[in-house]
């Protein structure tokens, strides 16, 4: 082999070494240009405007009962038969405050326990509302309306013990407020 033939094939297998290895480096891939976006919406906004309140009872001395207030509008409570409702209560009111027609999910805390400063305690279930009609089932939603502003109630059940002894019962529940 001539010294030209076999110094051209030496560089012609140096330059393709280089080309194979230049192309797995990855310098020469190609770029690609996105672009980004996103839309911000107003966060919700929760203001009680009236707590939830059983009222003042008087329990039976020989049979448990229940109170239940409602959420509609009529914002009644009502006594087991064996009960007597001396105060009426009040419905939880609430005003949410949002990005207008959205809708908003609602994630009642299903029951608590409220207690005197003894310890002696009753519990309340059947958390139930949504929306501000006379609807007496829990919705698990609300809309804004083109306000961006809903008005959701809530009601309970209190289940007060046979002879529940006399105090001031109070506690604190979760209803969670979420964009569905």
């Amino acid at each position: 082999m001539s010294k030209i033939k076999y110094i051209t094939l030496l560089v012609s297998i140096v330059l393709s070494g280089m080309s194979n290895a230049w192309a797995q480096s990855g310098s020469a891939d190609p770029e690609f240009d996105g672009n980004s976006g996103a839309v911000v919406i107003n966060g919700l906004r929760v203001i009680t405007r009236q707590d939830l309140d059983f009222g003042v009872i008087a329990p039976s001395l020989t049979e448990s009962g229940t109170v239940k207030v409602n959420r509609g509008r009529n914002n009644s409570s009502i006594c087991s038969a064996n009960m007597t409702c001396l105060e009426p209560g009040t419905r939880a009111r609430y005003t949410v405050v949002g990005e207008p027609y959205m809708y908003v999910t609602l994630s009642d805390p299903g029951s608590i326990y409220i207690a005197d400063t003894a310890g002696n305690q009753m519990l309340v279930d059947g958390f139930f509302g949504a929306g501000s009609g006379n609807e007496t089932r829990w919705q698990g939603w609300i809309l804004l309306r083109n306000s961006g502003v809903s008005r959701p109630n809530a009601g309970a059940t209190l289940h007060v013990g046979a002879s529940q002894p006399p105090g001031t019962y109070t506690g604190s529940y979760t209803i969670s407020f979420e964009y569905q």
